[in-house]
């Protein structure tokens, strides 16, 4: 950037907002986030502003975290074994939330199953409480990616482990976000609404199939066109579901939208990412996440970290970070604790703990 009203665009072209009659206000770098704001966050003086802003940031110190975080539910860890390599495997994580008093875990994969492995590390995590390596126990889950397709059959199959808990809806490999993205040639993806706007037999048969079990749909990456008759559908069929991360780029939503589809009973998902910048999302507005919060309500909002990825910090210390900064940013100790601890069990099915 030369001065206040030239501005350097990706491809090298220097355009003068002021010649134009732009404000880097009507310019988007994102489907919300504008140029207006990258500036404030990138500016010399944000660091100070953002503490001035924040008081309650002053008072944030590690391990104010640790009451709330007693626990907790992760309900979307990425871990290893995977089809991509991970921070931690599963076993690693299970212990580490173990130690930190969290409730449970819950480890997804985008393409297979993970409740038998989910099994296996449970009797691990037990064995290790009984011989004192551990001094509590942490409940283990896992569920289905249905990144393959959606497959009725598979999921009945699925639902007979012990240990599966959610159902997670097609995320690379979805339709809905292929659109989104502007993907032209979109063959092999996974559709979950038709053309005229149903939702797909085979798309309703595994809703049904949820319900009967119990079990959380987490809706992975689509787009709006295809959330709004499925949580219409959801709520029809008494299905409980959860939208996957909708303020991270790649499957954005309005907060009006995620208003709308919470309206219907599904739950929004404000997750570790992209509230705490990273590699893999370096440009976001944190403070989306405090205001989506406060737009929804956390009666209808669940935390997760959507962690494990290796440019990202360890799974449990990105639920650290995340509590601290909502503290910090004003969200109240309750209302944390509903996001983090109460409205997972109740997504999950697990009884509540006493308060």
């Amino acid at each position: 950037m030369c001065d206040e009203h030239l501005i350097e665009l990706v491809t090298g072209e220097k355009v003068d907002l002021h010649k134009h009659g732009l404000h880097p206000s009507q310019i988007r770098v994102g489907r919300t986030l504008t140029l207006e704001r990258v500036l404030q966050m990138n500016s010399r003086t944000y660091f100070y502003a953002m503490l001035k802003d924040n008081p309650d940031l002053t008072a944030i110190y590690p391990g104010i975290e640790n009451d709330i975080l007693a626990g907790s539910i992760d309900c979307h860890i990425h871990a290893y074994p995977d089809f991509v390599h991970r921070s931690q495997d599963m076993i690693e994580i299970a212990a580490d939330a173990a130690r930190a008093r969290m409730r449970a875990v819950y480890f997804k994969d985008h393409w297979n199953l993970t409740a038998s492995a989910a099994y296996l590390v449970q009797r691990i995590i037990d064995d290790m409480v009984a011989d004192g390596r551990l001094e509590q126990r942490v409940e283990v889950y896992g569920g289905l990616g249905l990144n393959h397709g959606i497959n009725p059959e598979a999921v009945r199959i699925a639902l007979k482990y012990p240990n599966c808990k959610v159902l997670w809806f097609p995320t690379f490999k979805s339709y809905g976000w292929a659109r989104f993205a502007e993907i032209e040639n979109r063959e092999g993806y996974v559709r979950l609404v038709g053309a005229n706007g149903e939702v797909l037999p085979e798309v309703r048969e595994v809703f049904e199939l949820a319900a009967e079990a119990g079990v959380l749909c987490s809706l992975g990456h689509t787009d709006f066109e295809e959330l709004l008759p499925l949580c219409t559908l959801a709520k029809e069929l008494g299905v409980k579901t959860l939208l996957d991360h909708p303020l991270l780029e790649l499957n954005k939503l309005l907060v009006d939208e995620m208003r709308q589809l919470a309206d219907l009973g599904t739950y929004v998902g404000t997750y570790c990412q992209p509230m705490i910048p990273s590699l893999y999302q370096p440009v976001c507005d944190p403070f989306e996440t405090v205001d989506t919060i406060r737009a929804i309500g956390a009666d209808r909002c669940v935390a997760g970290s959507d962690f494990g990825q290796v440019l990202h910090v360890n799974t449990v210390d990105g639920m650290r970070i995340f509590i601290r900064a909502l503290l910090g940013f004003g969200i109240t100790p309750e209302d944390v604790t509903t996001i983090v601890r109460d409205n997972p069990a109740q997504l999950l099915g697990l009884e509540p703990l006493p308060a």
